[in-house]
C-alpha cells in the first residue's frame, strides 16, 4: 500500500487533544522592540534566547486535527512590500539553478547562477517591522530568506575560500530568526511543517510549496515527513490520556494506560510503515546526488559561510554559531516519544574513568554552539553513572534549538511531567505477582518501546539506502579472486563519514539512538 498517498481524512481522525491547540498569531515583544522597526544582525547573535519554559498549555502550537502541523494551510507568498524576496526565489526555482559542485554543471548555467547571486547581492534591504504582528508571515520570511540562503550557497563552484553573504540577505534573516528563535538557515520546519498546500486536483492529499530541484522524488521526500507528523496526531493524543490517568494511578487507570500503550504501539508502527514507503516516491541516487547537497549546512560543507552586517563586516556569533541543515531530529514527534518513554540518551560511564575526567573530555568534545535546551528526560532505572552525552544524545539535544519555539516549550511540559510514565510502570512491574511475572502493563510499555526502536531500524535502513550505499565506492584493494569474482566495494577513502542531513555522524548516531531505545525496556525478556 502506498501510505504517502492516503489522505488527511484516513490519516488523522479526530482526538480530544483541545488543550494543547494554539495557532498564535503575533508574536510577543517588548514596547521599546514594537516602536522601532530598525534592527542589527547583532539583535540575534547576543541576545539571549526566548524563554518559552514557563509558556501555558494553550502556546504549544499543538493541534487536536493536525499536531505538529498547522491546522490550516501556510500562506504561500508575502505581502506586497516584501515581494522582492519572493521573486527572486521563484527566479532561483524557475532558472532550475545546478548545484554548483556538480562536475557536468554546463558553462552557461554557472553564469546564470552567478547572475541570481548578484541578484541578491544587490537586493533592496527590506524593514521586517510589520512582519511582527503575524506569526504566520514571519514563519512564510523565514522559510524564503533560508531557501534563498540555500541556493545562493550551493550554487557557488568548489573552492577554499568562505561564502560570502551579503548584509542584504543577511540582515532580514537575521532578524526574522530572532523574532522566531531559529538558527537564520533552513530548518525542519521550512521544509516540511510550514512548505505545504492542499493539491488542487485533489484537497484531500498534500504538495509542497517549494522545492530545489522540483522533482517528485524531493516533493515525496518532504512529504513522507508531513505524512508521519499527521499520523501522529494520534500518538499525542494517547500520550496526554495516559498522563491523566497517572495521576490517579489506581487500578483502573493503570489498565487503561496498558490499554493506551498498546494502541500507542501500533501507532508508532504504523509511523514505520510510512518512513518505509519514502521508497515508494524517491529515488535514492536522485535524493543523494540531486536534493540532500542543497540541505547541507555550514557543519556539513567544506566552506565557512560568512555573513556581513550593516557596515560590511563579519558579523561575530559568538557562541551561537551554529548552522546545521534540516533534519528529522529536528521534528518534535520523535522528541516526545523519547521523553514519554524515558529513553535516557545519556551512556553509562566507561569503567575506570571518573566522572571529572569524563566531563572534561565532554567540554573538549562537545562544539561551545551546543543548545541551551535542557536534557531529554533521563530514567531513574536505566541505572549507572551518567554524564556525558552518547552520539544521539548530543545531536538530538542540539536540534531542539532547530524547533518552533512553541515546540520546544512542549518539550519542556513534557519533561516537567510529575509523574513520568516509565517510573509508574516500574513501580507496578508485577503487580504483587508471587512468581515475579512482568504485569500487563509492563508488557504493554515495552511492546511501546519496541515499536519505537522498530522505527529506529526503519530510520536506518533507510539511511543506509539512501546515504551509506550512494556514497563514491572503489574496488576492495588487493588481487582479484580466481573465477573474476570481484570482493564487495567499500566505501571511498575521500568521500570522507557519512553525514545526516543535520550534520550528524550518520551511522552512530542512527545506531546510538536504536540502541537507547533498546535500553529503556522493562523486562530485557521482551527482545526474545
Amino acid at each position: 500500500m502506498d501510505y504517502s498517498r492516503r489522505t488527511i481524512e484516513t490519516l488523522v481522525p479526530e482526538h480530544a487533544l483541545a488543550r494543547l491547540r494554539i495557532s498564535p498569531a503575533t508574536a510577543i515583544k517588548s514596547p521599546k522592540e514594537k516602536e522601532s522597526s530598525r534592527y542589527s544582525p547583532y539583535d540575534f547573535v547576543h541576545s539571549p534566547p526566548l524563554d518559552t519554559s514557563t509558556l501555558a498549555a494553550h502556546d504549544f502550537d499543538v493541534d487536536v486535527r493536525s499536531g505538529f502541523m498547522p491546522p490550516e494551510p501556510p500562506i504561500s507568498r508575502l505581502p506586497s512590500e516584501w515581494q522582492e524576496w519572493e521573486t527572486v526565489l521563484q527566479d532561483a526555482i524557475d532558472a532550475r539553478l545546478k548545484l554548483g559542485d556538480n562536475p557536468v554543471v554546463a558553462p552557461e548555467e554557472t553564469d546564470r547562477s552567478a547572475l541570481w547571486r548578484d541578484r541578491v547581492q544587490n537586493m533592496p534591504i527590506l524593514e521586517i517591522g510589520r512582519l511582527r504582528s503575524s506569526e504566520r508571515n514571519l514563519r512564510r520570511a523565514h522559510l524564503v530568506l533560508a531557501w534563498i540562503l540555500h541556493f545562493y550557497v550551493h550554487t557557488h563552484p568548489p573552492d577554499t575560500t568562505p561564502i560570502v553573504i551579503s548584509k542584504s540577505l543577511t540582515l532580514p534573516l537575521l532578524a526574522v530568526s530572532r523574532e522566531l528563535d531559529l538558527p537564520p538557515v533552513l530548518t525542519y520546519s521550512d521544509t516540511v511543517l510550514y512548505n505545504w498546500r492542499y493539491s488542487p486536483s485533489d484537497p484531500s492529499k498534500l504538495e509542497s510549496i517549494t522545492l530545489f530541484t522540483g522533482t517528485k522524488d524531493e516533493e515525496h521526500f518532504f512529504l513522507t515527513s508531513a505524512y508521519i507528523e499527521l499520523a501522529g496526531v494520534e500518538a499525542l493524543s494517547l500520550m496526554q490520556k495516559c498522563f491523566d490517568e497517572a495521576f490517579v494511578a489506581d487500578s483502573i487507570a493503570l489498565r487503561r494506560i496498558a490499554s493506551y500503550l498498546k494502541k500507542l504501539s501500533n501507532v508508532i508502527k504504523r509511523l514505520a510503515k510510512l518512513l518505509d514507503a519514502v521508497r515508494e516516491g524517491c529515488d535514492p541516487k536522485v535524493f543523494y546526488n540531486e536534493v540532500r547537497p542543497w540541505l547541507r549546512g555550514e557543519d556539513s560543507g567544506k566552506r565557512p559561510w560568512i555573513f556581513l552586517d550593516e557596515n560590511d563586516e563579519e558579523v561575530d556569533f559568538g557562541d551561537r554559531r551554529e548552522l546545521s541543515g534540516p533534519s528529522a531530529g529536528q521534528s518534535a514527534l520523535i522528541h516526545a516519544f523519547d521523553i514519554f518513554l524515558g529513553v535516557d540518551h545519556t551512556p553509562r560511564r566507561p569503567p575506570g574513568v571518573a566522572a571529572g575526567q569524563q566531563q572534561q573530555q565532554q567540554s573538549q568534545q562537545q562544539p561551545q554552539s551546543q543548545s541551551s535546551s535542557s536534557a531529554l528526560a533521563s530514567s531513574s532505572s536505566n541505572g549507572g553513572n551518567r554524564s556525558v552525552k552518547s552520539p544521539s544524545g548530543g545531536f538530538l539535544e542540539r536540534m531542539q534549538a532547530y524547533m518552533p519555539r512553541h515546540h520546544r516549550a512542549f518539550m519542556n511540559h513534557l519533561k516537567a511531567a510529575k509523574r513520568p510514565i516509565r517510573n509508574l510502570v516500574s513501580l507496578n512491574a508485577t503487580n504483587g505477582a508471587s512468581d515475579g511475572a512482568p504485569s500487563s502493563l509492563v508488557n504493554a510499555y515495552d511492546a511501546t518501546v519496541l515499536a519505537l526502536k522498530g522505527l529506529r531500524d526503519t530510520h536506518i535502513r533507510i539511511a543506509t539506502l539512501y546515504i551509506v550505499n550512494q556514497m563514491p565506492r572503489k574496488e576492495h584493494p588487493g588481487p582479484k579472486p580466481e573465477g573474476d569474482v570481484t570482493k564487495l566495494p567499500v566505501v571511498d577513502d575521500n568521500a570522507g563519514v557519512a553525514k545526516g542531513t543535520g550534520g550528524s555522524d550518520l551511522v552512530p548516531f542512527l545506531k546510538g539512538s536504536r540502541d537507547d531505545t533498546t535500553r529503556t525496556l522493562l523486562n530485557p525478556k521482551s527482545l526474545k
